[in-house]
């Protein structure tokens, strides 16, 4: 699949009204950041309607999820105005491979800072704050982010879960008392099982926290507070993992939040006991 920029460069199958408005984008987006649809249509002599339906068109909600994306994919790309190919291939050298990956993981995390909001983490502080407990949702590789935040959840003192079978999550989804925090994680937001175990908490009464990368599926929908995460559709550009990474690193954000709301007193006992007590 081509990149986003690359699209707007090459104009495939865009219309007059769009060549203009991907033209204009190229050029000055720059401007975008404080831009409305209507000030951008006006520079580009469309309409709001044609900016939006523009924004569909490239697969993105709205005017508002595509300005993100393309203001991140733009800051990678004037970092390798070449337009540096980061797919591996069988032609790479290990040395290639080292520099490509540091790239990707490097990209992941600033692309999803940029469509972090920290409003979302304090809102994310009150709803786990009012809550006794966290109950993970997460499947496959997912489950391993779900595993770290728990244990630092944990250090922060509160108590979490996380069970690696569908079945046991099922199980504790029906009888989760209502003070208990759901949190997902799911790249696409449109896992069936996971939906079904989003519904059932949604009628329960439970909170629910969304890590994701798309912050207008399904679960995103449901949820009190989203986090959005940077991935890539491409297993050359490693996939899936690149989520993996911006994942973590919300995580690593929420866990430093909670840290600095803890007993400063309490937290350096327990790590005093773990430093004599467990070697890790």
């Amino acid at each position: 699949m081509k990149g986003l920029i690359k699209q707007l460069q090459e104009q495939e199958g865009f219309s007059e009204s769009e060549r203009m408005i991907a033209t204009y984008l190229l050029a000055h987006f720059r401007n975008l950041p404080g831009m409305s649809t209507r000030q951008l249509a006006r520079e580009t002599f469309t309409s709001s309607a044609a900016i939006v339906r523009f924004s569909q068109k490239l697969g993105f909600g709205g005017y508002t999820e595509f300005r993100v994306k393309f203001l991140a994919d733009m800051m990678r790309y004037t970092d390798r105005p070449h337009g540096e190919e980061l797919a591996m291939t069988d032609k790479d050298s290990v040395h290639s491979i080292l520099d490509k990956v540091t790239s990707i993981e490097l990209d992941s995390i600033k692309e999803t800072r940029g469509m972090l909001e920290p409003g979302d983490f304090v809102r994310a502080l009150a709803i786990i704050n009012k809550s006794d407990h966290i109950d993970f949702y997460a499947m496959d590789n997912n489950l391993d982010i779900a595993n770290m935040a728990a244990t630092g959840f944990i250090m922060a003192n509160k108590c979490s879960t996380v069970h690696p079978a569908m079945t046991m999550q099922y199980l504790q989804a029906t009888g989760a008392p209502k003070d208990h925090v759901a949190f997902f994680i799911s790249r696409t937001g449109e896992n069936r099982m996971l939906l079904d175990i989003a519904h059932l908490l949604k009628l329960r009464g439970n909170p629910i926290i969304a890590l994701t990368a798309s912050s207008n599926s399904s679960l995103a929908n449901m949820a009190e507070v989203v986090f959005p995460v940077a991935t890539v559709k491409s297993m050359e550009e490693l996939g899936p993992r690149v989520f993996l990474t911006g994942a973590k690193y919300v995580m690593d954000i929420l866990f430093a939040v909670l840290m600095t709301r803890v007993d400063f007193h309490s937290a350096q006992q327990k790590e005093q006991w773990l430093s004599k007590h467990f070697y890790y």
